[in-house]
């Protein structure tokens, strides 16, 4: 269904949250070169902040133009990458096609980052869902409209969760809704090495050697209802551990520290998951980590997805 003519806005802010697998299980490789996966995805406190801005330029003949300034807390590696390369700034762009918007604008964006890269928990995918809720906005358009959850299938799996957020089951390549579950409350310890995992490197690893979930397990996930009673399982866990392998320095850490039925590799890594019941054991843990010189977060998990905050 196609929503527009709302009201346009000049200026938003949208919150860009990070993600965790509850359950990421990857089948085998299929023809079209992707994987089957079941997982549920719950989004995290922890969160990006993209500012976007609509300026008129009528009358100039340039079309859309885009602007990307990034902008990367102390903690985490800055992004390397040209402004068009960055996912954010293509959402925008193939929106704008989706669209069929040819106006002479600009639209400029500001992104802080403060979840890090490579690290499984979907800072790219959220950072583009966050812009195409804030170019939707703009140009008085619903975030429901079909258009907009089109784009995001095409950009990437994860994205088209970060448009809803919460704790969610999901097939396909990981982009094919299947059901909402109720979100779960506990905080959340990230620990991630001086090091990421390359997505594309950890599913080549997973084909040489595969570790498939059974039949049975899968059928079981379509009856769960709450996050709260989700069994974290994450079967790239030995792939992630071989491409770098600190990463298994970091689960054994992280499982002696809140035991081994509450920690979860994020994603295809480098980050692991730990939960926990207090903030103050989280934020306890948190200093012990760091003693390795990893980096640490502590958080909490959120009901939310790509959120505007803020719209004039």
């Amino acid at each position: 269904m196609r929503l527009e003519g709302l009201p346009m806005k000049n200026v938003t802010k949208i919150i860009s949250p990070a993600k965790v697998n509850l359950v990421l299980a990857v089948g085998e490789k299929q023809e079209n070169g992707f994987h089957e996966v079941q997982t549920i995805m719950h989004s995290l406190a922890l969160h990006d902040t993209l500012s976007m801005r609509r300026f008129d330029d009528e009358g100039s003949g340039d079309g859309l133009q885009v602007m990307l300034k990034c902008e990367s807390s102390f903690t985490i590696d800055p992004l390397l990458i040209k402004a068009e390369e960055n996912i954010a700034y293509k959402a925008v762009v193939e929106l704008a096609k989706a669209l069929g918007r040819t106006q002479d604008e600009t639209i400029e964006m500001i992104l802080n980052k403060v979840i890090p890269a490579e690290a499984g928990l979907g800072g790219g995918s959220s950072n583009a869902a966050a812009a195409l809720v804030g170019a939707a906005t703009l140009w008085g358009v619903g975030v429901e409209d079909e258009r907009v959850q089109e784009v995001a299938s095409r950009l990437g799996a994860d994205v088209s969760f970060f448009l809803k957020g919460g704790c969610a089951r999901l097939s396909g390549k990981g982009d094919v809704f299947e059901a909402q579950l109720e979100p779960r409350s506990g905080f959340v310890l990230l620990v991630r090495p001086d090091a990421g995992v390359s997505t594309g490197k950890a599913y080549a690893a997973f084909d040489d050697d595969p570790i498939l979930p059974g039949s049975e397990y899968l059928s079981s996930l379509a009856g769960l209802d709450a996050a709260a009673d989700v069994s974290l399982y994450n079967n790239l866990e030995k792939a992630a551990c071989s491409v770098t392998p600190v990463v298994a320095q970091v689960l054994e850490w992280g499982r002696a520290a809140a035991g081994e039925e509450n920690v979860v590799l994020c994603g295809s890594g480098s980050a692991v998951c730990c939960i926990f019941d207090s903030y103050q054991a989280a934020c306890e843990a948190s200093v012990e980590a760091r003693k390795h010189e990893w980096w640490t977060r502590v958080t909490s998990f959120s009901p939310l997805g790509a959120a505007i905050v803020e719209a004039l």
